[in-house]
């Protein structure tokens, strides 16, 4: 099976980053950076899950901070945290996943026990009815569901902003924010209130 076909069994049709309304106008100018990027204006991630990613992860033995992190799920306990911001979510090319020093999880890259991959063969090790779970509340294996779902997409460093393939809001006033103020086309931006949390 080709690399193609994986992507299409494995439902995986972007790969998703989601950061505050406040960082696009950077974003747009100047792609995607690690985490000591020095455009971002609003930092939504979380201090404590931050400190546990200053480790390296185990093929290319680099910091995980020095990669962009995308989702295949965004609708996950990150989002869930950032409910209340003004989160938009940025829908950039699957095949990033084959890009060169790109790797990917099967949970959050920050978790103890989180394994990493590099090659799409290995995607079958990703428990994906897990990561495409809606909600991690009444399952059986509440921590397994939750991190699962936040299964990353690890892309070395920078990502150029021909990558992005559209936007997702929240709802129509977002959608308007993104159009009036960031000169975003109507046809790139999707909303998707089921990727958000009320």
């Amino acid at each position: 099976m080709n690399n193609q076909d994986l992507l299409e069994q494995y439902k995986i049709g972007s790969l998703d980053h989601m950061t505050h309304i406040d960082n696009l106008e950077s974003i747009l100018k100047y792609g995607l950076f690690a985490h000591s990027n020095p455009y971002k204006k609003r930092d939504i991630s979380n201090i404590d899950v931050n400190n546990r990613r200053n480790k390296q992860e185990s093929i290319y033995n680099r910091n995980i901070h020095d990669y962009v992190p995308f989702y295949f799920n965004p609708r996950n306990a990150m989002m869930y945290r950032n409910k209340d911001e003004n989160v938009v979510v940025l829908a950039f090319s699957r095949n990033l996943i084959f890009a060169k020093n790109a790797l990917f999880s099967n949970k959050n890259a920050s978790a103890d026990t989180v394994q990493f991959f590099n090659s799409a063969q290995q995607l079958e090790n990703l428990k994906w009815n897990y990561v495409w779970s809606d909600s991690w509340y009444n399952k059986i294996n509440v921590t397994e569901v939750k991190q699962a779902m936040m299964s990353e997409v690890l892309v070395y460093s920078h990502v150029p902003i021909n990558n992005l393939i559209g936007f997702y809001a929240k709802n129509q006033s977002m959608k308007q924010k993104l159009i009036k103020k960031y000169n975003i086309s109507a046809n790139k931006i999707e909303i998707n209130a089921n990727m958000f949390f009320a």
